[in-house]
């Protein structure tokens, strides 16, 4: 039987490079007691809430490099945003937490990104290297994820990737409230 998890790809991402992204996000670790949100451009939904909390009130995210260049919307944006609050599963408005750092490149009409709300007790590095296989897994619908999706719901067996495009460069814990909607940007640049 496979098990429910997160896969997202990472780069470069408002002009800043994967390596300070990963120093910044072990800051925020440290921070927020094991703590730290992910940037993510899209919804996962309300299918990892489920779950999530069919799988005690945690799921596995996996972490792996993009393959190939950053576009240069990401390399060099005309904007940068800090979000600020999140909508919590009954809609409400709530502050990020004080450790939480989101940005992303912005854009007039942007009024909304995603982030992960991840643990890990030890520090996140991008040195792992474990070989990972997307054909080998299946979005909740029973597809198996495009090239260009960039975060995806999985079910699969990813421990038992022998080889693969992508690599795991770390792994962590998605806790509660585990995938979110970010609000209320501030234009930072």
């Amino acid at each position: 039987m496979t098990k429910p998890f997160v896969w997202t790809k990472m780069g470069t991402e408002s002009g800043e490079s994967l390596e300070n992204i990963v120093r910044r996000k072990n800051a925020e670790r440290n921070a927020g007691r094991g703590e730290f949100w992910w940037g993510i451009g899209s919804s996962l939904g309300e299918a990892v809430r489920v779950a999530a909390q069919s799988n005690g009130g945690k799921l596995p995210v996996l972490f792996s490099k993009m393959l190939g260049r950053a576009k240069p919307a990401d390399q060099s944006p005309d904007m940068i945003w800090k979000w600020t609050a999140w909508e919590d599963e009954h809609g409400r408005t709530q502050s990020l937490p004080p450790h939480a750092h989101v940005i992303s490149r912005g854009a007039q009409a942007k009024q909304k990104h995603y982030a992960l709300v991840c643990y890990s007790e030890s520090p996140i590095s991008l040195s792992e290297g474990r070989p990972f296989d997307p054909t080998l897994c299946r979005t909740p619908s029973g597809k198996v994820p495009g090239p260009s999706q960039v975060t995806a719901l999985l079910h699969g067996s990813p421990e038992m990737h022998k080889s693969g495009l992508y690599e795991i460069a770390f792994q962590a814990t998605l806790v509660r409230p585990w995938a979110v909607k970010l609000l209320r940007p501030i234009h930072v640049r």
